[in-house]
């Protein structure tokens, strides 16, 4: 039921090519390309981009803009800005980083098609509209260890969101251990836009946790190296290897495979969850 909901939902809004704006569950608004661009005007933002490994220029306009005006006061105590991607891919990004760096929302390629080819998931050609979430990453050349971390692209729906009360099947026992919060951490940043635990995460990739967790299935080693380099294991694979700039990856990878077998503890059934307004 819940599926049948998002693809609604999904297939809807980007066939209207409109962008959907809501908080806490409740629809906000929709804007057209039209209407954003009245709201916040538009500009050409270079940045590098990581998929491609060079820089790349995009039409865009400034993310945090459009939240202070759609959102408004809402904005001000928001916790976590829920994108929702047309190939089911649902990142959460926390509202502070978008207080702290610029990012922006872009729409076109000045010129060319708006599209790329993903080399961080075995060259895939993607179409990135109607939009495409991108960081000023040479303004702030910080954000560039990040890699491809908080950039979807074809996002449909942008919501407010407490983290803790919109994906409580995902959420470790508040008693967890340091490693445990460090995996949490790493897997809500890293594996949760396409994973899901307990039924909460993206829509793009398998299940992790119910009824079987993936580390009751599968040996650590395995695991370690089908995160840190799945293509070793599987040819065709689209899936991404972890943040390779990450100059931790070994211990983060641990960190999360410490979070996955704790949640082997804490299986939840999934729940159908209401996505209407």
């Amino acid at each position: 039921m819940r599926l049948l909901l998002l693809v609604a939902i999904l297939s809807s809004v980007a066939h209207a090519q409109d962008l959907s704006f809501r908080s806490h569950g409740k629809e906000i608004r929709s804007l057209s390309l039209a209407e954003l661009k009245k709201l916040v005007p538009a500009k050409d933002i270079t940045i590098f981009e990581p998929h491609e490994k060079q820089k790349v220029t995009y039409s865009a306009v400034a993310a945090r803009a459009v939240f202070e005006a759609v959102f408004k006061d809402e904005w001000n105590e928001a916790d976590e800005v829920l994108f929702t991607c047309a190939d089911g891919y649902q990142p959460s990004v926390p509202a502070s980083k978008f207080k702290k760096f610029a990012a922006y929302l872009s729409f076109a390629k000045p010129n060319k098609a708006f599209s790329m080819v993903n080399s961080l998931q075995n060259s895939e050609k993607i179409e990135l509209g109607p939009y495409y979430l991108i960081w000023d990453n040479e303004t702030f050349p910080a954000l560039k260890a990040e890699g491809g971390s908080d950039f979807p692209y074809q996002v449909v729906a942008i919501e407010l969101v407490n983290f803790e009360k919109r994906f409580p099947g995902m959420t470790p026992p508040r008693n967890r251990s340091p490693q445990v919060e460090r995996g949490f951490s790493a897997f809500r940043k890293n594996c949760m836009a396409c994973h899901t635990i307990n039924g909460d995460g993206g829509g793009k990739a398998v299940e992790l946790n119910y009824p079987v967790n993936i580390t009751e299935m599968v040996k650590t080693p395995w695991l370690r190296r089908w995160i840190l380099d799945p293509t070793s294991i599987r040819y065709n694979t689209t899936m991404p290897a972890y943040n390779p700039a990450d100059p931790k990856r070994q211990q983060t990878v641990k960190d999360i495979l410490a979070y996955l077998r704790q949640m082997r503890k804490h299986k939840r059934k999934p729940v159908p969850r209401d996505e209407s307004p």
